[in-house]
């Protein structure tokens, strides 16, 4: 919460606008105070992720949000794919790259659990524990148009150095 805080004393602005992109719509709508753990400011650090002045703190706040560990993903997660996968679709959006990348570490992290492996178990605990990651894969299968467009952007990928195992965790979250 404190990130998320900081951002608005910082750009108060993004309080008082509304969804000023297309790849917001919607986020006004969603019932963020419904998630556990999540603030109801979502909408402001989402619009200061599309401030070139704003974006680097927006990050920041929202990694916060959506990270609830090291290696694992929040309740807030599931809800904010959709419109991380639009923003990193959208070439004029400050630190693309690095919101891409987020968009891998929520698919490499709401990958299902294999019961049968120790290592799994260990790192990740069993699937029943975490329903936010079956809700991610959900997110990223309802947005699989999305998924489909960065990765036919050759314009960002060819910035990046997307592995295999990052490429092939992103289709099957979104079950390509």
């Amino acid at each position: 919460m404190t990130a998320t805080a900081a951002l608005t004393a910082a750009y108060p602005h993004l309080t008082q606008e509304a969804a000023p992109h297309p790849a917001l719509e919607g986020c006004e709508d969603v019932e963020w105070s419904s998630i556990p753990g999540c603030p109801v400011d979502v909408p402001v650090v989402l619009r200061g992720l599309l401030d070139p002045d704003a974006a680097e703190m927006a990050e920041r706040a929202l990694d916060w949000l959506v990270m609830s560990g090291p290696m694992s993903i929040s309740a807030t997660m599931p809800a904010v794919v959709p419109y991380l996968l639009r923003l990193a679709a959208e070439p004029s959006t400050p630190r693309r790259d690095e919101l891409f990348g987020l968009v891998l570490v929520a698919a490499a992290l709401s990958a299902p659990t294999d019961p049968d492996s120790r290592w799994d178990m260990a790192i990740s605990g069993p699937e029943e524990d975490h329903p936010e990651r079956a809700l991610c894969r959900a997110a990223f299968v309802a947005h699989a148009a999305w998924v489909r467009r960065l990765l036919a952007d050759n314009e960002l990928l060819a910035g990046l150095h997307l592995g295999e195992d990052e490429r092939a965790s992103l289709i099957q979250a979104a079950g390509l």
